[in-house]
């Protein structure tokens, strides 16, 4: 099992149906290697990416989840072990900055 962001664009919006990927983590790496990390800096919606949680976002919580992947980045970018990690937070914050949550639905699981 894996955890990714999965972005549904809206049925009214243009270009319905469309629908986009984001890779996480597998569920051991989120459990041994993220979890952790958001445990240690406190990090509320992050942590909830595992078990389906967060399996429709309210827009409101975007801004709010990206704040907490930036400080999750800050974290890990400096440990060459965590070199993954800051990827696949920037495929999110790309993920978020390409694309607009009211046209959007996006759920984490």
């Amino acid at each position: 099992m894996s955890q990714e962001v999965d972005h549904v664009r809206q049925h009214d919006a243009p270009e319905q149906g469309e629908s986009r990927e984001v890779p996480i983590a597998s569920q051991r790496g989120f459990t041994e290697s993220w979890l952790p990390l958001c445990e240690r800096l406190g990090l509320q919606f992050v942590s909830l990416f595992a078990g389906g949680a967060l399996t429709t976002i309210p827009e409101e919580l975007i801004p709010e989840i990206t704040r907490e992947l930036r400080l999750l980045l800050a974290e890990v970018e400096a440990a060459p072990d965590h070199a993954w990690i800051a990827e696949r937070i920037n495929n999110i914050l790309t993920a978020f900055a390409e694309t607009n949550p009211a046209e959007w639905e996006y759920s984490f699981g």
